[in-house]
């Protein structure tokens, strides 16, 4: 009795071990406010040249209206053809810095086409080049 359920066990986890295997689906829409776009979240965005970059924001700075708030981030490559694809190559870990600190207000962000494809935290090292900006300017 004990060899069938340990089995069925078995079953049941080995069915679901592909699932594991690939990247969370890609919600259909991103927030027209950017309420997703937080600190920590990885975004797949659209580019005029073509394909999707991948972004990590490491820092959400609120600056006096009319300018709203600006997005820091690093950037990745390489290029993905699909917000699935850019989920994939984040998954696997396929991904090097291109620019490891870039500052994009949130009212230009916005009207990309972009996907929060996954949210985890931000490690000193990411937010490294993002303080060494904000000491540059105190100068």
């Amino acid at each position: 009795m004990r060899t069938i359920a340990l089995a069925a066990v078995c079953a049941g986890i080995l069915t679901l071990s592909p699932a594991c295997d690939r990247a969370p689906s890609v919600p259909e829409t991103s927030d027209p406010a950017g309420k997703d776009l937080v600190v920590g979240a990885v975004v797949a965005a659209a580019e005029q040249s073509g394909g999707f970059r991948i972004y990590k924001i490491v820092e959400v700075e609120d600056l006096p209206k009319p300018l709203g708030p600006d997005l820091h981030m690093i950037a990745y490559d390489p290029k993905a053809q699909s917000f699935q694809e850019a989920a994939e190559l984040h998954r696997k870990g396929k991904l090097t810095v291109a620019k490891d600190h870039m500052p994009v207000g949130l009212v230009y962000f916005l009207p990309r086409d972009h996907r929060v494809i996954s949210n985890e935290p931000v490690s000193d090292e990411e937010r490294a080049p993002y303080l060494r900006s904000v000491q540059s300017r105190q100068r």
